[in-house]
């Protein structure tokens, strides 16, 4: 119903032309002949008979024209149809892609967060393993101190009992050395080696 209204307001508008063509070509007709006779009344006959020439020439024409301009214009209108459908099809493919993009850039925006928790997730847990490695070598590290302060609290312990020791003893010699007699100092020989004998 709207191709054939199309069709008749492009045939109305066709007759219209043609019309305006007629008109045209008698009132050119009429304006000839006025100048090549100035003073002629104008003959109704004559142009009667003027305007049945065009009108036939126009019907003529019409006849011979309509149906190659009819087959133009239905030919441009199916043209343009077509433009129209491949430049809907190229909207929706465009809008398909858009769509297939934007879902593409959201998984990657969703996957670029998963990854980044990942690598955040494993930075805490590497951090706690190098603080706990850290506390386990501070501890090590305490130990072998407290290890070797001990040690060195014995040596020096040892040390000084050695030295208290030599010292005594020293002291003791002195001592003795002052205050003890040549028989004294035999009778502790001989005591000695009585205890010595006795042993064996």
């Amino acid at each position: 119903m709207h191709a054939s209204r199309k069709s008749k307001i492009i045939r109305s508008g066709l007759f219209a032309s043609l019309a305006g063509v007629v008109v045209s070509l008698t009132w050119l007709t009429n304006a000839f002949a006025a100048e090549a006779e100035p003073a002629v009344h104008l003959d109704w006959t004559d142009f009667t008979y003027r305007v049945i020439a065009c009108t036939i020439v126009v019907v003529v024409l019409v006849k011979l024209l309509k149906k190659p301009v009819l087959n133009f214009l239905n030919s441009r209108r199916e043209e343009i149809k077509g433009l129209l459908a491949e430049l809907e099809a190229k909207t929706a493919e465009a809008k398909s892609e858009q769509e297939r993009v934007q879902a593409k850039l959201t998984s990657l925006e969703e996957e670029t967060r998963k990854i980044v928790d990942e690598l955040i997730s494993e930075g805490e847990a590497e951090k706690q393993k190098i603080i706990e490695a850290a506390h386990r070598e501070a501890d090590y590290i305490q130990q072998q101190a407290q290890i070797a302060i001990e040690q060195e609290v014995q040596a020096a312990r040892d040390r000084l009992k050695d030295e208290v020791a030599e010292l005594s003893v020293a002291a003791a010699e002195s001592i003795i050395q002052k205050k003890i007699r040549a028989e004294d100092q035999q009778r502790l020989i001989n005591e000695f080696m009585t205890k010595v004998v006795e042993a064996k």
